[in-house]
């Protein structure tokens, strides 16, 4: 009986400390962070869709953040929909993340620190409409 309210705390706890990570990610990694500029690093057309690709670089937390927004054939942003990425290194490592909305846009930790050219597909679903694109993108 006295396990109900300990897991009901476990959860809560878990449940706070992934809204804090998610809300940190979020403010850090927004399009218009102005301390961390992004590299531009890709923008292609599917089916109608723009697709632009942003690359910020977070030496203190040793990690890369790869992010992608959308916008409709009408112009408009879109953003309620999944997005997930796939990059295979230079080395022909594999790197698979579910991207996460934010700020107009879809994003995730990636591994980027090695030399060499990184192949990243995306993935992106908007309702019953799977878009899929494909990119090489050189780090030096």
């Amino acid at each position: 009986m006295k396990r109900h309210p300990v897991m009901l705390m476990v959860v809560f706890g878990f449940l706070i400390s992934m809204v804090s990570v998610f809300s940190v990610v979020s403010f850090v990694c927004g399009e218009n962070h102005p301390d961390r500029p992004g590299i531009h690093i890709h923008e292609s057309t599917v089916d109608g869709y723009r697709f632009d690709y942003v690359l910020y670089h977070f030496p203190d937390r040793k990690t890369w953040h790869l992010m992608v927004s959308f916008t409709a054939p009408e112009g408009a942003k879109v953003e309620k929909g999944k997005a997930g990425f796939l990059v295979v290194g230079p080395d022909g490592s594999k790197q698979k993340a579910m991207a996460m909305g934010m700020k107009g846009a879809y994003g995730a930790d990636m591994d980027f620190d090695e030399k060499g050219v990184y192949t990243v597909k995306t993935k992106a679903v908007f309702g019953d409409r799977k878009l899929f694109d494909r990119f090489k993108y050189e780090v030096r």
